[in-house]
């Protein structure tokens, strides 16, 4: 196996183990929902102990789904603008390009300076493809991209915008559609239910991290700017009953009982897909 590699990162960056933990274990599963071998290898290479998450078979599945749908916007975009950018804010140690790159795009894979020096470990920047190593709540990546392409620009930021405050969110999305109008943003949400119950969440339970933004409505984002249009929202309820089998037995049983009783479970978390300008 060679030599493992170390994992120094910070507390918000730590979490993002969590996905490649759950992306290299559905390739376990009999009918994966989402199809990367490439974060099997990672996670053999890393020196850590994912042994706490062995038991969020929930978090495995949400985040594949999460995934999986975010590689079928991408996807559509890409069939739509060959020639178009692909953005990943926070990327982490996604492997979004080895899924879905059609050979002609550009791509943009950004992340905290701790992330990006893990994240080279396993990935190289090609003529295509670069990494950039800043926050997303700076403009650097910004500038750089908008000297660099023409668009139009699709961004994907899975598992990242939560850790935002409030009003972060709001600044990164009006830099957004200054700079790059009319770009897609896909991200997920969460409702001030999962906000006030994160201690609970079966993989964030073992990080020190803390969910800070949350939305009651997913489309409460429209409001904020003239300019924001909501293209599709998916629901995680719905995504992960999809897959009842692949379930713990109390998600499977008491999961749709509590959202016939208790309507905005159902609306608990969502992954979004917005227009900017």
């Amino acid at each position: 196996m060679g030599v493992r590699v170390p994992v120094k990162l910070g507390t918000v960056q730590e979490t993002l183990l969590v996905p490649l933990w759950a992306r290299a274990r559905e390739n376990e599963e009999s009918v994966p929902v989402l199809d990367d071998p490439t974060s099997r290898e990672i996670l053999d290479r890393l020196d850590y102990d994912f042994s706490p998450l062995d038991g969020a078979r929930a978090s495995q599945l949400g985040c594949c789904v999460r995934g999986a749908q975010v590689d079928r916007w991408a996807r559509s975009f890409l069939e739509r603008h060959p020639d178009g950018t692909v953005i990943e804010l926070g990327v982490g140690l996604n492997s979004r390009y080895e899924r879905v790159d059609n050979g002609r795009a550009r791509w943009f894979e950004v992340d905290l300076p701790d992330a990006m020096e893990l994240r080279r470990e396993f990935f190289e920047d090609t003529d295509r493809r670069t990494m950039f190593s800043g926050s997303a709540l700076e403009n650097d990546w910004i500038e750089r991209i908008r000297s660099e392409t023409q668009g139009p620009w699709f961004i994907a930021s899975e598992g990242v915008l939560v850790y935002f405050q409030p009003e972060e969110v709001r600044e990164l999305f009006t830099r957004v559609a200054d700079a790059l109008p009319g770009a897609t943003f896909a991200y997920d949400s969460m409702s001030p239910l999962v906000l006030r119950h994160q201690r609970k969440h079966d993989a964030m339970r073992y990080f020190a991290a803390e969910f800070m933004w949350s939305v009651g409505d997913a489309r409460e984002v429209e409001s904020w700017d003239e300019r924001y249009r909501l293209k599709d929202i998916r629901s995680f309820y719905h995504m992960l009953y999809a897959h009842p089998k692949r379930l713990p037995a109390y998600y499977r049983y008491l999961g749709p009982l509590l959202g016939a009783v208790y309507p905005p479970v159902k609306r608990a978390y969502h992954v979004n897909l917005l227009q900017l300008g």
